[in-house]
């Protein structure tokens, strides 16, 4: 890649795909923030032996990255679509 560009990527649509990555961005990190906060009412000591134990507190932040990554592209994909249904 020469000029470290992105394949694909001319000066015309540089600027959208830098507010699609921040679109991205900004659902992932909400995408955490609400997984973090629905999974913070679950009894842990009924998944795991110490609810308050380095473990347990690796797998909420586990479940809170995979949880922000699908809200993150449902998102992204919910825009695509409403982008393609323009073409229509």
């Amino acid at each position: 890649m020469p000029n470290g560009t992105l394949p694909g990527v001319t000066s015309a649509n540089a600027a959208l795909v830098g507010i699609d990555g921040m679109v991205f961005i900004a659902a992932f990190l909400g995408g955490m923030y609400l997984t973090w906060r629905a999974i913070g009412i679950l009894r842990w000591d009924k998944f795991t032996v110490d609810p308050f134990g380095p473990q347990a507190r690796l797998l909420r932040v586990l479940i809170a990255l995979v949880g922000g990554l699908i809200f993150g592209w449902v998102i992204v994909l919910f825009i695509l679509a409403t982008q393609l249904l323009k073409l229509v």
